[in-house]
């Protein structure tokens, strides 16, 4: 009877060449693993470190040496990473500039100058983490980065839930429930739902919203077999349909809240927004009649850390008080201009610190969101977490501000580098993990996708 082969059977108890070759495989695979992991919580705590530099920036930095290779041939990085730079570059130039006229607070420059910087690294990061884990995992990883990052909210905010801890739970959540059946995904975004329900929280539950119903509808086109022939005209379809449901999920979240549901200050703000002569939006964002006439009276913008002078904090108040919102309450003068210029827009901050390319580059973000979104409705299977943080990445683009964004951008662009193209999404599952995605090579993405 011939004798099975075993690799421990070797007559002088040495190892197999196989076995010596596959060993130190194994273990570096392990070890790339655990320091994707690290470098992933690392880059969603955003809490301050000595010079006003947030832990994620200064991790993302420090590891581009490392994580370099895995971007260094995708085109849809190569605009984020040159707008980065020459935004970076421009507001640290105007800031120079600006010091014979204005008082400049280096702290602040040096962080508004490295957070632009850490902006491609903090994608490399992600793309080279999720190579090694999926996209999914890299998600939660980051999520719970955020988590950690906004556990002192707890002590020090009267509502942590709306104002970090719940986008962080939200993000793990959702990343957790990605590839599992729709009708647990539907149980976690009703509770997620209920929860900001009772928090405050209008946009965020709007959001929510959304994506429950872009879910509901999916599994209905599923169940009722609807094909489309080509990703593309699905993409369109369902852009369609979510649209829709976007409008109606936000008409309903402002409908609860006037009606009380949300709760009495919720309740007091939407009717006095609402019965404003400048709309609902303007309204509750008195900061964009502030940026307009700001952009009006300097379209070339400030520099990085510059404070602005009495004449611009007057243009900015006369901007606000044209919406009919009276700034002579101190949150000009405390919030909005108390050590630098933040408009509660990321586009108009950037503006303001790095001129038309940090305007551009935000853009560049929230175009390479929408269009990761685009490419995850090519299939009837939508990919919770990504929509969440693009969505929210989307606001705080237009309507929200710049220091809400590093912690989802890595999330949502470093998605975007990865995708297939669109025409390409009918090959993807409800997950891609690394095992899944097997080996190929994408030449419009210049992504290569690398089975364990």
């Amino acid at each position: 009877m011939a004798q099975s082969w075993s690799p421990a059977a070797s007559p002088d108890g040495s190892q197999t060449p196989s076995e010596a070759g596959l060993e130190p495989s194994v273990r570096r695979r392990r070890l790339e693993t655990a320091i994707a992991v690290v470098l992933l919580v690392c880059v969603g705590v955003r809490r301050e470190l000595a010079a006003a530099l947030s832990v994620g920036d200064c991790v993302a930095l420090v590891s581009i040496p490392i994580t370099w290779t895995a971007v260094r041939n995708a085109r849809r990085f190569s605009l984020l990473l040159v707008l980065s730079i020459l935004a970076a570059g421009t507001a640290y130039i105007m800031s120079l500039l600006a010091e014979s006229s204005f008082v400049v607070e280096a702290w602040a420059r040096r962080a508004t100058t490295l957070s632009l910087l850490a902006v491609p690294c903090a994608v490399a990061v992600f793309v080279w983490g999720a190579r090694r884990l999926g996209t999914r995992r890299a998600a939660l990883a980051v999520g719970f980065g955020m988590f950690l990052d906004s556990l002192p909210l707890i002590q020090t905010n009267p509502n942590p839930w709306k104002f970090g801890i719940g986008a962080a739970v939200s993000i793990m959540v959702l990343s957790l429930v990605a590839n599992r059946r729709r009708l647990l995904q539907i149980i976690a975004l009703l509770g997620l739902s209920g929860a900001f329900l009772v928090s405050d929280s209008r946009s965020t539950l709007a959001f929510l919203a959304i994506i429950l119903g872009t879910v509901i509808w999916q599994a209905l086109a599923s169940w009722a077999r609807w094909h489309v022939p080509t990703p593309r005209r699905l993409a369109v379809s369902q852009i369609i349909v979510l649209a829709v449901v976007g409008v109606t999920a936000m008409a309903g979240v402002v409908a609860a809240s006037e009606s009380g549901t949300l709760g009495e200050d919720a309740q007091n703000r939407t009717i006095a927004q609402s019965s404003s002569s400048s709309g609902l939006l303007l309204s509750a964002r008195p900061e964009l009649g502030a940026s307009w006439a700001l952009f009006r009276n300097r379209p070339w913008g400030y520099g990085a850390g510059v404070k602005p002078r009495f004449e611009d904090l007057w243009v900015a108040k006369r901007g606000m008080a044209a919406l009919g919102y009276d700034p002579e309450n101190g949150y000009v003068e405390n919030f909005m201009f108390g050590g630098r210029i933040e408009l509660h827009s990321g586009v108009m901050d950037m503006w303001a610190a790095a001129s038309i390319p940090g305007a551009l580059l935000l853009l560049l973000i929230a175009g390479m969101a929408l269009a990761a979104m685009m490419r995850d409705l090519g299939r009837l299977r939508a990919t919770p977490w990504l929509f969440f943080a693009a969505l929210t990445v989307v606001q705080n683009v237009f309507v929200g501000p710049w220091t809400v964004l590093p912690a989802y951008l890595p999330i949502v662009l470093g998605a975007a580098v990865l995708q297939p193209a669109l025409r390409d999404a009918v090959q993807l599952g409800a997950d891609d993990e690394p095992a899944e995605l097997g080996r190929g090579h994408s030449a419009r993405t210049g992504t290569e996708f690398l089975s364990p």
